[in-house]
């Protein structure tokens, strides 16, 4: 039998390609408008209800999905509770981009467990702990991140499409 949850992922699945060109719309319209704070507003006001809706260890989509970066520091504190060096945590699980920036070299993430929960969350990346941004001040400028986020996150495609509905 099928949960709420359940039902929620799998509409997200069938719903996020055939509204993905509305909410893109939508998001750029926010972008032009001038009322971020009530934006903003909106968006973390909304960010709090999916969470409550949509338990991420049951998705991980994001872990499976999304090139995961992370910084140095991200790169020393992980190594550190490896009990690794931090050039042999880089060398086992990273490749460089940016210059300064990490990514994950496998996907899903080499740290995502069977049961879709992260065995480093207490020390997981910068990145990851803020993803998917929906609750950071200045939501609009963030457009095109949460427009391709709502392919692969059912809370922001649930926040997006609440907010679309509401014109918020």
């Amino acid at each position: 039998m099928m949960t709420n949850h359940d039902e929620m992922i799998s509409d997200w699945k069938k719903n996020a390609e055939a509204h993905d060109e509305a909410n893109f719309t939508y998001l750029r319209s926010l972008k032009l408008a001038d009322k971020s704070r009530r934006t903003d507003a909106a968006a973390a006001a909304r960010h709090e209800q999916a969470f409550q809706i949509i338990d991420c260890t049951r998705c991980a989509n994001c872990c499976k999905t999304l090139d995961i970066r992370l910084t140095a520091d991200d790169v020393d504190r992980i190594a550190g509770h490896l009990a690794m060096t931090s050039d042999a945590f880089t060398a086992n699980y990273l490749k460089t981009v940016d210059g300064d920036q990490f990514e994950m070299v496998a996907k899903p993430c080499p740290f995502l467990g069977a049961d879709d929960r992260c065995t480093i969350y207490e020390v997981r990346p910068e990145g990851c702990r803020g993803y998917p941004h929906t609750d950071k001040r200045n939501f609009a400028s963030r457009a095109y991140g949460h427009s391709a986020n709502a392919r692969v996150c059912p809370a922001v495609f649930w926040i997006v499409e609440e907010m679309r509905k509401n014109r918020r």
